[in-house]
């Protein structure tokens, strides 16, 4: 069912698929994403050696990636370069997001857009996915995680910044999947968020089942800082460290600090004043009812998909 913003904007709900359901028309969309992911990675400079390196460290996301790329009808290899992506694109380069944290009658909520390129694949290939350790909001053939909702009573979402490259870290998104896979608890989950050594830098929001279990960890390859809400008060994130470093001006942010307490979560993040052109999915989940609910632009669901994203897209987009 296709939904209408106050502004005219419109979205509409993403298929649910099992862990082990293959549907064919969401495979050949979740390899599409990934071929052009592969090709604007490998445009950017050599992946083979970090990939290959993750590959032999972690065999638990390695037997992942030999399992999925047969049902996607990629490489192994290939498949797990495209979820590490977002470390070869060094964090701020090709993603945004903006992410809610908010208290609620029922328990805390977490909403985001994720804002990713490319975004017209990631819109078309989007799904929610039923895994052993909850909801995956992404693709069939998804190793890592960007937004994912634990049955142990927390959730979880990455924004992109820029903190720093140490290919001796943890791929961020393969890190993410394995504390939703083995966190006991929110407790946990964000002790190993504020801990673990990462690939590369980025805003990680944990939400837990009670209100004052919500926060923003600011994480660059070693460091964490950890911002929390005062009483019920909304926490933003978007693109900015606001206390690993000097805060920068961001429109989406102040946007969303002004009206995200008194505004449904989906109308504010589909003010104009938070869309940007990457804007490829909308995420809600609540961990205390354990629902997830993904929608994504209906007018990228109505296009052909460009034949390829290139490094000069990124740079129009972020000079622009």
């Amino acid at each position: 069912m296709r939904i209408t913003n106050r502004e005219g904007y419109t979205y509409e709900p993403v298929p649910v698929v099992a862990d082990q359901s293959h549907p064919p028309e969401q495979i050949a969309r979740s390899k599409a994403l990934f071929r052009a992911t592969l090709e604007l990675c490998n445009q950017l400079g050599p992946v083979g050696r970090v990939a290959q390196s993750v590959f032999a460290k972690y065999p638990t996301h390695a037997e992942r990636a030999r399992i999925a790329a047969a049902i996607v009808g990629v490489e192994p290899l290939e498949l797990l370069t495209t979820n590490i992506c977002y470390d070869l694109l060094l964090g701020a380069s090709a993603m945004g997001c903006s992410t809610l944290a908010l208290a609620g009658p029922s328990g805390p909520v977490l909403a985001r857009n994720m804002d990713w390129f490319p975004p017209v694949q990631v819109a078309q290939a989007s799904c929610l996915v039923n895994e052993e350790f909850g909801v995956n909001a992404g693709f069939l053939g998804m190793l890592g995680a960007v937004t994912g909702l634990s049955r142990r009573g927390f959730c979880l979402c990455l924004n992109a910044a820029f903190g720093g490259f140490d290919p001796s870290g943890y791929p961020v998104l393969l890190f993410l999947r394995h504390v939703l896979d083995t966190a006991r608890d929110y407790g946990q989950a964000v002790e190993m968020v504020e801990r673990e050594p990462l690939m590369s830098g980025g805003i990680i929001t944990v939400v837990g089942s009670r209100n004052d279990e919500r926060v923003v960890i600011e994480r660059t390859t070693k460091d964490a800082v950890a911002r929390r809400p005062i009483g019920s008060a909304p926490l933003v994130a978007t693109n900015h460290f606001r206390k690993l470093s000097r805060p920068q001006e961001c429109p989406r942010y102040e946007h969303l600090t002004a009206h995200a307490a008194g505004t449904p979560a989906l109308e504010a993040l589909t003010s104009r004043s938070v869309l940007q052109d990457i804007t490829a999915q909308h995420v809600v989940m609540c961990p205390t009812a354990q629902t997830a609910e993904m929608y994504v632009p209906s007018h990228m669901l109505a296009v052909a998909a460009p034949p390829a994203v290139t490094p000069a897209d990124l740079y129009r987009y972020f000079v622009s």
